[in-house]
Parts: C-alpha cells; structure tokens; sequence
C-alpha cells in the first residue's frame, strides 16, 4: 500500500487551512475599519471596493504561500526542500484560536457599530458644494459654484429625476410656482416636482444668467431663463419660456442649497373671451 498522504492531510500539514481562516479573519478586520474610518474622511465609495478586490486577490496569493513555502527560523523556505529534521515553528490550538476569536470579535464590534450608525448620505447638492476652505478665496469662487450648481441642477431636472431635483432645496425651503399654491414643505415640493416631470412629453432647462452674492458671504440670488415643453389634453405640445429667480443660502455644514425658488413665464396669457 502507499503511504502518500492525502490531499486533505497534505493541507493540513502545510497550514493552508489556518492561513486561509487567519487572512478571512484579518481580512473582515481590515473591511470594518475602512468602512467606519473612509466615510468620515469624505472618501469615495470606490476606495472601499477597490480595497476589497485587492484582498480578495491577497487572498490566493495567501494560499499559494502556505502551500508552496514554510517559516523555518532561518526564514521563509520552499515546502519541498525542507529536511525530515527541520524545525518549524507552531503554534498551539489555544492560542491559534485565542487569537483568531479575538480579531473575529473585534470585526464583530466594528461590524455592528457599522449597522447601527452608519454614515449620513451624500446628497448630490452636498456632494458638489462648495466647503468653508473653497470659501475662503472670495466672492468670484461661489459665483461660479452657484452657477455650476444650477447647471447640475437643471441636468437632474432633464433627466426627470425628481429625488436629485429636490436634493439641491434646504429642509425649509419655500417653491412659489406659477398658477399654484406656495409649497413650503419639502413633501410638497416634492409633490410639486413629480408632477411636473411626470407630465407627458415634458422637456424642461434652465441656465443661469446673473449671480449676486450677499456681503455677507452666506446668502446669494440666482437668475436665468427657463425652457420647457409639454402636451396638453390632445397630445399637442406646447411650448414656454420665462425667468426664474432662485435664493441660495449657506447651510451649517458649509453646503449650498436653494432657499427659495419661483419662476413666471414670459409668454402672455391667452386674452380671455368677452362675457355675454
């Protein structure tokens, strides 16, 4: 009979399972900490998954380690050209386990504090403000901020996306529409928004013409002219153009959002036809 180990014995005896358990474990850890400490850096999402894939190919490069080479006292050596005497260091299944629960329960802790508090989205109004540093260099900077705010803003409007169209008010802000009711809370803006884009054949743009930052550097007006497009009742377009003035502030965080929105057309209103 031969005595050639088997391929399960062969991996035990190379340590490929416990290297294979040690770098999950580590790996989970390293997972956690990056998922708490990245967001309040302001990093992008796509660091974290970038940093997964490495450690997912860290990982076979891991197992092809354990299997090929051993860590004698004189260093890493292949498994292969190891002697029959050869001394290698090994740890006991107390402390192996000691340490893998320990990282394991480590992760765990940050894994749940993860799940309870976890980081406050981005807005896309919050993503593309300006911060207090960007502030700083005067007058000309958040003019131009406002105006690339406003474009973004008109692109989401385009593109019929009603929660991106709503994410550049602030929480108490105030829509005056033509020909409506004042919206003052954000539901109502929202209601207000969503029928506007989901009308048939709507096309709306605006661009802003003139921005006028307040001395005090935390409020500001925007304006410009509208475009926009829709059907009426018998599916025939009908065609608007106006102004709009739109009143940013300055939020806590150092986030611009519009405080006040209204806008009117400059096309007259159909005459009326006389009473008899």
């Amino acid at each position: 009979m031969s005595n050639k180990p088997s391929f399960f014995s062969e991996l035990r005896r190379r340590n490929v399972f416990r290297v294979a358990l040690t770098y999950a474990v580590i790996a989970w850890l390293l997972i956690e900490i990056a998922s708490v400490l990245l967001p309040l850096v302001d990093a992008p999402e796509s660091i974290i998954t970038a940093f997964v894939v490495l450690l997912a190919l860290g990982f076979a490069v891991a197992l092809f380690v354990s299997w090929a080479f051993e860590m004698t006292p004189e260093g890493l050596k292949r498994t292969q050209d190891l002697s029959p005497n050869e001394v290698i260091p090994y740890w006991s299944r107390r402390k192996f386990a000691t340490f893998i629960f320990g990282v394991a329960g480590v992760a765990f802790c940050l894994s749940a504090y993860h799940l309870l508090f976890p980081a406050p989205a981005r807005s896309l109004a919050q993503s593309e403000s300006v911060s207090p540093l960007e502030n700083a260099s005067g007058t000309q900077s958040v003019e131009q901020l406002l105006r690339n705010l406003d474009a973004k803003w008109s692109k989401a409007a385009a593109a019929k996306d009603v929660e991106k169209t709503i994410a550049f008010y602030s929480d108490d802000a105030v829509v005056l529409p033509p020909n409506a009711t004042t919206a003052a809370t954000k539901e109502a803006i929202r209601n207000g928004w969503k029928a506007m884009l989901t009308s048939p054949g709507i096309i709306i743009t605006w661009q802003p013409t003139r921005v006028q930052v307040g001395k005090g550097g935390e409020m500001a007006w925007v304006s410009g002219a509208y475009e926009l497009t829709m059907n009426d009742a018998n599916g025939k377009p009908i065609n608007d153009r106006g102004k709009y003035l739109e009143v940013w502030q300055k939020q806590t965080d150092g986030n611009w959002k519009c405080a006040a929105d209204m806008w009117n057309s400059d096309l007259t209103s159909p005459v009326p036809p006389p009473e008899r």
